[in-house]
């Protein structure tokens, strides 16, 4: 008994949940738990924020095809007005003795000749030059830049931006496959879990039976004290399962509040029957064509990856063509306008426009645009690596849960003939204690192995369940795919 009791001991603790007792008469399918997950999943939502955010990546790069349009406006005031001394005394002392000819337009008339004494000699021997701004003055300017030529590129951006996009688009949909994966393994565990808390009971009541049995032949003499106390072990490993296996159907709970976005969850409160034809239907599947599917084109999550590689190759294009001397064109329009806010500012107001085509490069900066470029390059080869990362992975886990998949198949065809043989076996006890020949201990005994025996084939059920929808999230597999 004490072998049979560990087992079961064992097998409890692998378990992720257990269902109460208890019964509501809400009932919520996997469609509306599914519905619930798509509208609150924070993972899901995080991936449509991604996209989102992609989006608008692409709309800045496709920004640089169109002209960059900016504007200054300013107003200014001189609180201290500066006044500049002029000294004419040198332009009078250089004009003594200077002449200015002015020819006629008739050779028979003489030419005209005017001292400039007499005119600098009207000039003060000094001038203040007053800056006058005490009024306020405006300034304004627009500017335009359009690109004509930039080798690529901004078409590379752009290019690079909208694969990183697809890729965000498709990250929501495998996000989506993903957790309905997690969803229904969740859901199926559940499912096959719910005769747990019976069984543990049944199986704790019988362990307690068996103390008072040891006890009673103890104190009768037949039975050693070491019976009672290894009776009373077997009693205590069950309760410590029974406390850990509800333990774990709080976290199961609260994993599946956080998947679905319902507080409140219960397990009663969920209707819910795996489709074990369909797990026949993956475990009989072609696995070759299973592993073509799980890395085939057709796979979001390759997808997904191809396209993260083409945006690192873009990327590496761009990097390509900002290398050093080859100048962007541009054409560089501006219009400038200044006047005196005063009340005849348009008479003493300017403007101008100015028209040019720019070239812009860059001779050396140190090495970056170097850096840079061996940076793209690196980062398409780490794509390219991840990409076969991923099928390695892929392929790996794959193998893992078919092989998980054929023992637990294996497991249950053993177990469902364990089941039936020791059913059969317990019959006989309980009809050898109907008529004397045998004893409760030897039924108790047995009911408790035939019970260690259905707590088997449930996790054998569960780790089934999980394998199969593992290779339905990697495969894309679905109940109408061929065999």
């Amino acid at each position: 008994m004490n072998r049979t009791l560990r087992s079961a001991f064992i097998a409890l603790m692998m378990l992720a949940a257990a269902i109460p007792a208890m019964a509501d008469d809400t009932k919520l399918t996997y469609d509306d738990l599914r519905a619930s997950m798509s509208e609150n999943n924070t993972a899901l939502l995080s991936a449509g924020e991604e996209y989102t955010s992609a989006l608008i990546d692409v709309e800045d790069a496709k920004s640089n095809y169109h002209p960059q349009i900016g504007y200054t406006v300013a107003g200014s005031y001189v609180l201290n007005h500066q006044t500049m001394d002029l000294d004419l005394g040198g332009i009078k002392e250089w004009a003594n003795g200077q002449e200015i000819k002015a020819p006629t337009q008739f050779p028979t008339f003489p030419e005209i000749t005017i001292p400039m004494s007499s005119v600098t000699d009207t000039l003060p021997d000094s001038y203040n030059m007053v800056v006058d701004v005490s009024d306020p003055y405006l300034s304004a300017s627009i500017s335009l830049v359009q690109p004509i030529y930039t080798w690529g590129k901004v078409t590379s951006a752009v290019k690079m931006n909208e694969e990183i996009a697809q890729a965000k688009a498709l990250q929501i949909g495998d996000t989506q496959a993903q957790l309905d994966a997690q969803l229904k393994a969740s859901l199926a565990s559940l499912y096959y879990l719910k005769d747990f808390d019976g069984i543990l009971q049944e199986m704790k009541s019988d362990a307690d039976e068996l103390v008072d049995i040891a006890r009673s032949g103890s104190e009768a003499g037949v039975a050693l004290s070491q019976d009672v106390a290894q009776a009373q072990v077997g009693a205590k490993q069950l309760e410590l399962a029974i406390v850990q296996v509800r333990t774990q159907v709080d976290t199961l709970v609260s994993q599946l509040e956080t998947l679905t976005g319902i507080s409140g969850l219960t397990p009663e409160m969920i209707d819910y029957v795996p489709d074990e034809d369909f797990y026949d239907r993956i475990a009989h599947a072609d696995r070759r064509t299973l592993e073509l599917q799980a890395t085939g084109n057709g796979q979001a999550t390759m997808q997904m990856l191809d396209h993260m590689v083409s945006a690192t190759q873009y990327a590496q294009k761009a990097a390509d063509r900002s290398m050093y001397v080859v100048p962007d064109i541009a054409l560089s329009v501006s219009a400038d306008y200044s006047a005196p806010m005063t009340r005849d500012f348009v008479e003493q107001s300017a403007w101008g426009v100015t028209v040019a085509v720019a070239l812009q490069g860059t001779i050396w900066d140190g090495g970056q645009r170097l850096n840079d470029r061996d940076r793209a390059e690196s980062a398409t080869r780490s794509a390219q690596i991840a990409r076969q990362q991923a099928v390695d992975t892929i392929h790996t886990t794959l193998a893992q849960n078919f092989a998980s998949i054929d023992l637990a198949l294996a497991q249950i065809d053993y177990q469902d003939a364990d089941i039936a043989m020791l059913e059969d076996q317990l019959a006989v006890e309980e009809t050898k204690l109907e008529y004397g020949t045998g004893s409760r201990q030897d039924v108790i005994e047995k009911r408790i192995e035939l019970n260690q025996a259905k707590l088997d084939r449930l996790t054998s059920r569960i780790t089934l369940a999980t394998s199969c929808h593992t290779i339905e999230y990697l495969t894309g597999f679905t109940a109408q795919d061929p065999q």
